[in-house]
C-alpha cells in the first residue's frame, strides 16, 4: 500500500503545530527579510540614527560649558551660544526622528503586509486534511494578533538598537577617557544587568507562549459558538456556552496574571540597577568634585553621559520583553509555514484531457482515513463513462463521499489506480482539475457580497449577460428580477437573506457558469422539501445537459433515470447497474428502495 500521500492524522498535525525552539537570530533574518527588499530605506534609516546618537552626545556638552565657563566667568554671550546651541540641536533631532520614525513605519507596514499575505496564502494552499484538523480560531490568531506582534520587531524602538550601540561604544570610551575610575564603578553594574535579562527572559517567553495559547482557545470558542448560534437558541444552551466561555476566559486571565507578575518585577529591577549606577556616580564623582580632580560641569555632565549609556541597556532590556512576546508568535507562524501539503503536483502536468472520451476509471482503489482502523474505501473497481449519469448510493459511511473527495484530490487514494481517459489523475495540475469538475453540495457555501459575486465566483472574465444565463438556467433569474438591486443585492454572511432553495439555486448558477465536463451532486437536494426539491430539479438536469455527472442520491426517486447506478457498502462496491435492474436482483438496493416507500 502506497503510503506517501497518506493523510496525516491529528496528532501529526498538532506537533508539526507544536511549540519550536527558535532562535531569535532565526526570528529577525525571517522578520527582516522582506525589510531587506528596500535596502535604501533601511540604510538611510541608519544613518539617521547614527547621527540622532551624534546629536544626542553633543548636548550634555553645552550645559557643560554653561556651568564650568559661563556661569563662573559672568559670560552672557558663553550662556546665549550654548543655550541657542542647545535649542537648534534638539530642534535639528526633532526633525530627523520625524523622518526616521515616519520611514520605519513604511518599512514596518510593508513587511508586515508582505509576510500577512504570504501566511494567509500558504495556509489557503494547505491540503484539506488540513482544515479539518486545525482549528478556525487559532489560524485567525496566527493571522491577525501574532503577526501584529511580529510588526513591533519592526519599529523605530528596534532599528533604534542600531543608535544605542554606537552610543553605548562612544559614550563608555568618552567615560573612560574622562575619568576611568569612575567608568568602572559604573561598569560594575553591566553583569548584574546581563544576569537579570537572562533570568527573566525565559520565564517571560513561557508566560507569554501560555497566553497566545489561551487567546487561541478563546478564538476558538467565539467562533465556533458565533457560528453555531441557531443550535445554541434551539437547545436554550447559553448558560452552558457561557460557562464553557468563563472557563476559558478564566485560564486565559490567570496566564496573563503570570505574565504581568515576571514584567513588573522584571522592569522595577532594571530601573533599580540603573539608579545603583547612578548612585554610584553621584556619590564618586561628589568626592572627586571636593577633591578638585573633577568640575562640577564635568559631574552634571558624567551623570548625563552614564544615562545615556543606561539608555541602550534600559531600551535592550525592554526590547527583550518585545522578542520573547514576538518569539511566541514566530515559533506559531513558523509552525504554519513549516507544514507540508501532502496532496502534491507533478513538476510538469499532464492537460487535462477535453473532451473526455472512455471516462473515469477506478481499479482496485483503497483509501484509508489516519484514525479508524478500517479503510473508507476497499479495493474499489468502477467506471464513470463519458456524458452519462452515473449515481453513487448507500447508506451512510458507504464511502459515498470519500469517493467524490478523490476524484477532486481533495485526498490523494492509498492504493489502486483512478484515471481520467487513462491518465492517472496525479498527472493533472491541481488547478486544471478542478476547473474541469462542478460541485454542486447539499452543504451550499454562499459568500458574503452580491448575488453577482456568488454566481461568478471562480469564474474569471465573465459577461454580465452570461450571469444572468446561469441564472435563468437555474430558474432563479424571475427571483433576482423582483430585488430592488437585482444581481447587485447582498445575499449577507452565509446567505442569511436567502432561503435554502435560494441558495441551492445560487450554487447551481454558480456551476453553469463554469460550465466543467464533470458535474458532481452532493446531495443537492437533500435538504430541501419535496416541493423545493422539483423546483430545482429543472436546474440540475439543465446543469447535466452533455456533461459527466455523478450524482450522490439521498432519495432514491430522484435518480430512475440514472445510466448506472453503483451501491456502496461499507466502503466496497456492491451492486451496479440501472434503476430496474437493481430492482429485479432484489439486493442492497431493493431494500433501500423500499426502506424509503413503506
Amino acid at each position: 500500500m502506497d503510503n506517501s500521500n497518506r493523510r496525516m492524522s491529528p496528532s501529526e498535525i498538532k506537533k508539526q503545530l507544536a511549540k519550536s525552539n527558535s532562535t531569535i537570530g532565526e526570528m529577525i533574518r525571517f522578520v527582516f527579510g522582506s525589510v531587506l527588499k528596500r535596502r535604501g530605506l533601511v540604510i538611510l534609516n541608519v544613518c539617521l540614527l547614527i547621527i540622532m546618537a551624534g546629536l544626542n552626545f553633543m548636548m550634555p556638552q553645552f550645559t557643560k560649558n554653561i556651568i564650568d565657563h559661563a556661569l563662573p566667568q559672568n559670560n552672557h554671550y558663553e550662556l546665549y551660544s550654548n543655550v541657542i546651541w542647545l535649542l537648534t540641536t534638539t530642534i535639528i533631532l526633532g526633525i530627523i526622528t520625524f523622518f526616521s520614525t515616519y520611514m520605519m513605519q513604511i518599512l514596518s507596514q510593508r513587511a508586515i503586509t508582505d509576510l500577512r499575505i504570504k501566511t494567509y496564502n500558504y495556509i489557503l494552499k494547505q491540503d484539506y486534511a488540513f482544515f479539518q484538523d486545525t482549528k478556525t480560531g487559532d489560524l485567525m490568531v496566527r493571522l491577525t494578533s501574532d503577526i501584529s506582534n511580529l510588526q513591533m520587531l519592526i519599529s523605530t524602538n528596534t532599528f533604534s538598537i542600531i543608535g544605542n550601540i554606537f552610543t553605548f561604544v562612544v559614550v563608555l570610551t568618552f567615560l573612560f577617557i574622562q575619568n576611568w575610575h569612575l567608568a568602572l564603578l559604573v561598569t560594575i553594574t553591566f553583569p548584574i544587568l546581563f544576569v537579570t535579562i537572562r533570568f527573566f527572559r525565559s520565564r517571560i517567553r513561557e508566560s507569554y507562549s501560555n497566553v497566545r495559547y489561551a487567546q487561541s482557545k478563546i478564538n476558538n470558542q467565539l467562533q465556533a459558538t458565533l457560528t453555531e448560534i441557531e443550535l445554541i437558541k434551539s437547545y436554550t444552551s447559553e448558560d452552558l456556552e457561557t460557562d464553557k466561555f468563563e472557563a476559558i476566559a478564566n485560564e486565559s486571565n490567570d496566564y496573563s496574571l503570570t505574565a504581568t507578575k515576571w514584567q513588573a518585577i522584571f522592569q522595577p529591577l532594571i530601573v533599580l540597577i540603573n539608579t545603583i549606577g547612578t548612585a554610584i556616580v553621584l556619590l564618586f564623582g561628589s568626592l572627586f568634585v571636593m577633591n578638585g580632580t573633577m568640575t562640577i560641569g564635568d559631574l552634571v555632565a558624567y551623570i548625563a553621559y552614564v544615562a545615556m549609556l543606561q539608555d541602550p541597556i534600559r531600551s535592550f532590556s525592554m526590547l527583550m520583553n518585545v522578542f520573547q512576546t514576538a518569539q511566541v508568535s514566530y515559533d506559531r507562524i513558523k509552525d504554519i509555514l513549516s507544514y507540508r501539503p501532502t496532496i502534491l503536483e507533478m513538476q510538469e502536468p499532464v492537460a487535462f484531457p477535453k473532451p473526455l472520451k472512455e471516462g473515469i476509471i477506478l481499479q482496485q482503489v483503497t483509501f484509508q482515513y489516519a484514525t479508524p482502523t478500517n479503510p473508507a474505501l476497499k479495493h474499489v473497481s468502477l467506471t464513470i463513462p463519458n456524458g452519462k449519469t452515473t449515481a453513487l448510493v448507500g447508506r451512510s459511511g458507504s464511502g459515498k463521499s470519500t469517493l467524490i473527495k478523490l476524484l477532486t484530490r481533495m485526498y490523494d487514494r492509498s492504493d489502486g489506480s483512478l484515471t481520467f481517459d487513462g491518465i492517472d489523475i496525479k498527472s493533472f495540475s491541481l488547478t486544471d482539475l478542478r476547473h474541469n469538475i462542478a460541485v454542486v453540495s447539499q452543504d451550499v457555501t454562499i459568500v458574503d457580497g452580491s448575488i453577482a459575486d456568488n454566481i461568478m465566483y471562480g469564474t474569471e472574465n465573465v459577461s454580465h449577460a452570461a450571469i444572468w444565463q446561469a441564472a435563468k438556467q437555474a430558474d432563479i433569474a424571475n427571483f433576482i428580477k423582483e430585488l430592488p438591486d437585482q444581481l447587485d443585492t447582498e445575499v449577507g454572511e452565509r446567505g442569511v437573506k436567502l432561503s435554502g432553495g435560494q441558495k441551492q439555486r445560487l450554487s447551481i448558477a454558480r456551476a453553469l457558469l463554469k460550465n466543467a465536463p464533470i458535474v458532481i451532486l452532493d446531495e443537492a437536494t437533500a435538504a430541501l422539501d419535496n416541493e423545493s426539491e422539483k423546483a430545482i430539479q429543472h436546474a440540475l438536469d439543465n446543469l447535466m445537459v452533455a456533461k459527466t455527472a455523478i450524482v450522490i442520491a439521498h432519495r432514491l426517486s430522484t435518480i430512475h433515470k440514472a445510466d448506472q447506478i453503483i451501491v456502496m457498502n461499507a466502503g466496497e462496491v456492491a451492486e451496479v447497474g440501472t434503476h430496474q435492474s437493481l430492482l429485479a436482483d432484489n439486493g442492497i438496493y431493493r431494500h433501500l428502495y423500499d426502506a424509503q416507500f413503506e
